[in-house]
């Protein structure tokens, strides 16, 4: 089972889910199960609120299925039920963080931007991994709302307030947890029992034996004679076939855009060296550039805090290189282009950010002429590079909207105060 599995009271809730919007309104069922053919997952759990439609998916694996309620869904079903109290007023909550401690010790955590759960804003783990994670997000900035236990309250949350995952949970005046059949996890495709697969696979051994006994002993021979011509010919066939291997995912070379992001502006030091002005900035694979502008300084001061520094001819302007790796990336499954692509979109139209897209063109499918080895077969991919900005928010928070499966981020510019983001949209 992927995620993890929480006991609360009776009932057993699952964390980990990963939480994609749905775009038709009425056939949520039907593209919630096609979502999950695609990633491969088999259960799936669908929340309405506040007029936005999502589903969390997860895997069942091996084994018999157990009853698995979200936790997530639960959480977010009871606030947008009861409202949260904050700014002097009890009214709905679009844009929360909630952290819960779990009775097992690991902390759950949830991260809900516009009514909608974050790609990566349902999880549980270590006080550690959930404490980075809360106080990462929550630098973003523009939250209604924190939730979670009393010991979070001395970090000085903006609009905390104190709740353990029971209180959320359970009824007015301490009552245990009333769980909702909304929160269930559902099977996105119908499951054969292994009674009835066993059933049915006696019954058709029987009937193919019945059947079948006198044809076989009838051409048992000719048969014979007849298949192993056949497995000859395809092995004729397979030696003349020239090889063809799969084409490389480019998207395992880089790490997720938080993580470069992240990177990128921990490396953004030293803004007025000497007194000298950052005045344009660029970091991605393989060097980060930083480019000074001379003020009322001289170059003295600037080569005494920066050594390295390369000033032009005319004393005014001065550059520097460093090496940048932010790391590999992981192999993961694509999404659809319509789907990706207007996810995207519609997180930066609301942000009032401009994206623009151009498609790639693929890469050679065959190996060169003279060059030993199997042929490269054509990607079943699509790839679009893409440029967002102006920018005038934090990069970072830019860079969290992008981390969906199969985006990467190439580099990240800086001037004037403006930010731009590049980078590669790999997609089906």
């Amino acid at each position: 089972m992927s995620g993890t599995i929480v006991q609360l009271g009776r009932h057993k809730f699952i964390c980990g889910l990963f939480w994609q919007s749905l775009s038709r309104p009425r056939e949520l069922a039907r593209e919630a199960a096609d979502l999950a053919r695609k990633i491969d997952c088999d259960l799936a759990v669908l929340r309405r609120e506040y007029a936005t439609a999502q589903a969390g998916f997860a895997h069942s694996g091996a084994g018999p299925r157990q009853t698995l309620y979200s936790l997530a869904a639960a959480v977010a079903g009871r606030l947008a039920r009861d409202g949260a109290h904050y700014d002097g007023e009890n009214q709905p909550v679009h844009n929360w963080l909630a952290a819960f401690r779990l009775p097992d010790g690991n902390w759950a955590y949830f991260a809900v931007r516009d009514a909608n759960f974050l790609p990566n804003g349902d999880f549980a783990g270590t006080r550690e991994e959930v404490f980075e994670r809360l106080h990462g997000d929550y630098g973003l900035g523009g939250w209604n709302l924190v939730i979670g236990d009393a010991e979070l309250e001395h970090y000085g949350f903006h609009n905390f307030r104190e709740r353990r995952i029971e209180d959320v949970l359970g009824e007015p005046g301490g009552g245990q947890i009333k769980i909702n059949r909304a929160w269930r996890l559902r099977p996105t495709a119908t499951r054969m029992s292994p009674r009835m697969a066993a059933g049915v696979a006696a019954a058709c051994a029987l009937l193919v034996l019945g059947a079948g006994l006198g044809w076989r002993q009838y051409h048992a021979r000719q048969q014979a004679l007849r298949l192993a011509e056949e497995a000859e010919l395809l092995r004729q066939v397979e030696l003349r076939r020239p090889k063809v291997a799969a084409a490389p995912h480019p998207w395992t070379y880089s790490a997720a855009p938080t993580s470069v992001a992240r990177a990128c502006i921990d490396g953004l030091m030293q803004l007025t060296p000497g007194g000298w002005a950052l005045t344009e900035y660029s970091c991605g694979a393989p060097e980060q550039r930083y480019t000074w502008t001379r003020k009322e300084s001289t170059v003295d001061f600037l080569l005494a805090q920066v050594p390295g520094a390369q000033v032009d001819i005319g004393g005014d302007t001065a550059t520097l290189a460093r090496p940048f790796a932010p790391g590999a990336g992981v192999d993961e499954a694509l999404l659809p282009q319509q789907q990706l692509v207007a996810g995207i979109q519609s997180r930066l139209q609301l942000m009032h950010l401009n994206l623009h897209l151009a498609l790639m063109e693929a890469p050679a499918p065959a190996t060169p002429a003279g060059v030993p080895g199997p042929a490269i077969a054509p990607p079943d991919w699509h790839a679009y590079r893409y440029v967002i900005g102006p920018v005038g928010v934090s990069p970072l928070e830019v860079a969290a909207m992008l981390d969906m499966p199969g985006v990467r981020l190439e580099r990240l510019r800086y001037r004037a105060g403006i930010w731009s983001l590049e980078g590669v949209i790999y997609a089906k």
